[in-house]
């Protein structure tokens, strides 16, 4: 079947090579936008990264922060002011506007946002409900002893529309002669034995499609769940802890090796999904990358401008020990 992929791919490049179109991008005229990202909900302070468009008509580097704007927040209709901070500080990013403020499950929240020569920009979430998490579970599958497994245990709520992510990063500990040092990274998943989120196809396979999640952060809305308990079963490879000596050219070398992970599980507004969809979307188009399909468009929710203000609720699980190889 992947030679019927090749020959169509060869037909579609000798069918349109002979097409072209000549344009200036002078042409194009377009005026700088606004570009506002903002994930209300995640803590007790909410951050706006402000930045200028770069039309493709202009030349120039994009800006990292826009200084001297007017950055407001409304929640329930309260309205508040962003500050700006030009250097990091704890938790905060530099060149970025902030605000201290706590939130409850379903608040509205506005954020408008105004600088000279640019329209105002508006946008629009809600903060959802913390993620209902039960339990979280580490087996080796006993089919497969090579393999970890994963069971996160939630129950999602009936009488809303919910939308969640995931994340799982390992900890590699490491101590060489008494000396440390770790390292932090994702998990990429197993997913044969995760309906919920392995939505590849025969067809996939045919088209060469991809299927991965964007930065490993997986996501799913409770379309096929609402209302039910669910179990993920997430596997991957099994690292057993390890503790040896070693013979180097310097002489004896103490290893020892410990492993950890921690799940991170996000609960989302509508449209921090809906932007979460539309990156995976954009990854995964290999055909639109080859100029066989056209190129998604990244969702916004911002009025006049670019980006997305989405509600997060965040909830991380402590780190949690290997299990032991038996």
């Amino acid at each position: 079947m992947r030679y019927l992929y090749f020959v169509i791919l060869f037909f579609c490049v000798f069918l349109f090579s002979s097409c072209t179109y000549h344009f200036k991008l002078d042409d194009i005229i377009e005026s700088p936008k606004l570009v506002l990202y903002c994930y209300p909900g995640s803590g007790d302070t909410t951050i706006v990264h402000l930045s200028r468009s770069l039309p493709v008509s202009q030349k120039g580097e994009l800006s990292q922060g826009l200084k001297a704007a007017n950055v407001l927040i409304s929640v329930n209709d309260e309205t508040m002011h962003f500050s700006w901070t030009n250097d990091s500080i704890p938790g905060i990013p530099a060149q970025s506007y902030y605000v201290v403020k706590k939130y409850k499950d379903g608040d509205k929240i506005n954020i408008t946002a105004s600088a000279d020569g640019m329209k105002t920009v508006s946008a629009a979430t809600i903060i959802p409900k913390p993620f209902p998490l039960k339990s979280v579970d580490l087996i080796r599958k006993e089919t497969d002893m090579d393999k970890l497994q994963f069971q996160i245990h939630f129950d999602d709520d009936a009488s809303t529309k919910d939308y969640y992510a995931m994340r799982i990063e390992y900890k590699q500990m490491y101590w060489s002669n008494g000396n440390y040092s770790e390292s932090i990274s994702p998990i990429v998943f197993d997913l044969d034995d995760e309906p919920l989120l392995n939505n590849s196809s025969g067809l996939d396979d045919i088209l060469m499609n991809e299927n991965d999640f964007y930065q490993n952060l997986y996501y799913w809305d409770d379309t096929k769940i609402q209302g039910k308990s669910y179990t993920f079963r997430l596997n991957t490879y099994y690292m057993a802890d390890y503790e040896d000596d070693f013979i180097t050219p310097d002489g004896y070398e103490h290893i020892v090796c410990k492993t950890k992970y921690r799940v991170i599980l996000y609960s989302l507004s509508e449209e921090f999904y809906k932007f979460l969809k539309s990156l995976n979307e954009q990854k995964n188009n290999g055909l639109g990358h080859s100029e066989l399909a056209p190129i998604r468009a990244t969702y916004t929710n911002v009025i006049n401008g670019i980006g997305v203000v989405g509600g997060c609720r965040i909830l991380r699980t402590q780190w949690i020990d290997n299990l032991k190889d038996d």
